[in-house]
């Protein structure tokens, strides 16, 4: 009996280390696509991956954090890894009924909306992935600052957060799509 549990244990270890690792795998593989399609489409950009935060008791293995910046512009970009689209899209559609004021968007991906500060944080998913985009534009910093009125530099960096979260996330698509 002792031995049958051992076994037992032993299976649902070396399947759960292969499906980790295939995700993990399948997560690195997205993290150089983007790092080299983005390298191509918008130089000078710096990328940065970081782990993601996760409390006591959960794992973050199947989620992706990449920071893209450049001068006084930073992009954060979250994916989530599921088993299978269906999943994915069952988890996608319950998170978007916590966004009262969110607008449907088209051609990003497989179903996709925006919400937010001026509709600058973009959430899709394509496939088996969600993926959350958003976007700081320190507006303050820019060279021309100082002649912008208060209600000129409000309205610069909306424009700015949602054009780059908007740009960054079609980006997204077509790097995912690419071969």
């Amino acid at each position: 009996m002792t031995t049958r549990i051992l076994k037992t244990l032993l299976l649902f270890a070396v399947l759960f280390g292969e499906i980790f690792a295939q995700n993990q795998g399948d997560l690195d593989r997205l993290d150089a696509k983007f790092s080299h399609y983005f390298e191509n489409i918008m130089p000078g950009w710096k990328h940065e991956r970081v782990e993601p935060f996760s409390a006591p008791g959960t794992t973050s293995e199947n989620v992706l954090i990449e920071f893209w910046s450049s001068s006084n512009r930073k992009v954060k970009v979250s994916i989530l890894l599921y088993k299978s689209g269906d999943e994915a899209r069952q988890v996608f559609q319950s998170s978007a009924k916590y966004h009262q004021e969110k607008q449907e968007l088209k051609g990003f991906g497989d179903e996709a909306y925006a919400w937010g500060y001026g509709l600058s944080d973009v959430a899709f998913r394509r496939g088996r992935f969600t993926i959350f985009v958003s976007t700081t534009a320190e507006v303050d910093s820019d060279p021309d600052a100082r002649t912008l009125s208060q209600s000129e530099r409000f309205e610069r960096e909306k424009s700015e957060r949602q054009r780059l979260t908007m740009e960054f996330a079609k980006h997204m698509v077509n790097a995912i799509d690419a071969p």
